[in-house]
């Protein structure tokens, strides 16, 4: 490693490269269920509990809300998610999932977890867990729905 450039083996570049190589595994992952990432972390927010209305869906994956339209069109279109009018604004839809799209959501996790186990393989569980946390104390900040006041 002492050839390598300090760019090249710094944290930031590494988080870079890992979460391109990780959205590529989950990709290959959820191809069998004819699922995509972002549908799946739709499905994710949906199955929450509570209301979910698509501009906090929006908002939550960091998405123009236009791409999700079309990513709850298609979660709808197969059946695994149903928009259903506020009913404190008429305006808004929250998105429920179906219970096609809760099995379906079931799968999705397992498959993006052994995936995920596959990938962190080179650590043993108590360095996975300590990465875990550092990455959850990194982002928190950055992603307000993740704090417990949000």
């Amino acid at each position: 490693m002492a050839d390598l450039d300090p760019l090249f083996i710094s944290a930031g570049y590494l988080l870079l490269k890992a979460g391109t190589h990780f959205h590529t595994l989950i990709d290959a992952a959820l191809t069998d269920l004819d699922l995509t990432g972002r549908q799946l972390l739709v499905l994710g927010f949906a199955n929450r509990g509570g209301p979910l209305s698509q501009q906090m869906a929006s908002t939550r994956l960091g998405l123009d809300p236009t791409i999700v339209v079309a990513l709850v069109d298609e979660l709808e279109a197969c059946g695994a998610i149903k928009r259903e009018r506020d009913p404190d604004d008429r305006r808004r839809h929250q998105l429920k999932l179906t219970p096609k799209g809760r099995k379906l959501y079931d799968s999705a996790v397992r498959a993006v977890t052994a995936a995920e186990r596959d990938f962190l393989a080179p650590l043993d569980r108590t360095e996975r867990e300590s990465l875990r946390k550092l990455l959850v104390e990194t982002m928190t900040p950055r992603l307000p729905w993740m704090s417990d006041d949000a």
